[in-house]
């Protein structure tokens, strides 16, 4: 009951493949296709979007760090407005 069942498209029926070699024959109608893996992932692709992935993330700690100095200036200079006017 492990068996996968698939579409034959010749034959319309809801069949498991008999296996021969690199293809595939429905038992039904004797139906065959080839089948091979997928090709492989060039190495270049994955090294480049790591190192797109990296300078990204690189650009957002920046980019949090100078809102963290943005807002620690305005409460410098806030404070100091505050104490000025108490004068």
């Amino acid at each position: 009951m492990n068996e996968s069942r698939a579409f034959c498209p010749q034959c319309q029926r809801d069949v498991v493949f008999v296996k021969d070699g690199r293809s595939n024959r429905c038992p039904a109608c004797g139906f065959t296709y080839e089948y091979s893996a997928p090709p492989p992932l060039p190495r270049s692709g994955r090294a480049a979007n790591a190192v797109g992935e990296f300078l990204g993330l690189i650009v957002k700690v920046v980019l949090i760090m100078a809102a963290l100095v943005v807002v620690g200036v305005a409460v410098l200079f806030a404070g100091c407005a505050i104490m000025l006017s108490g004068h």
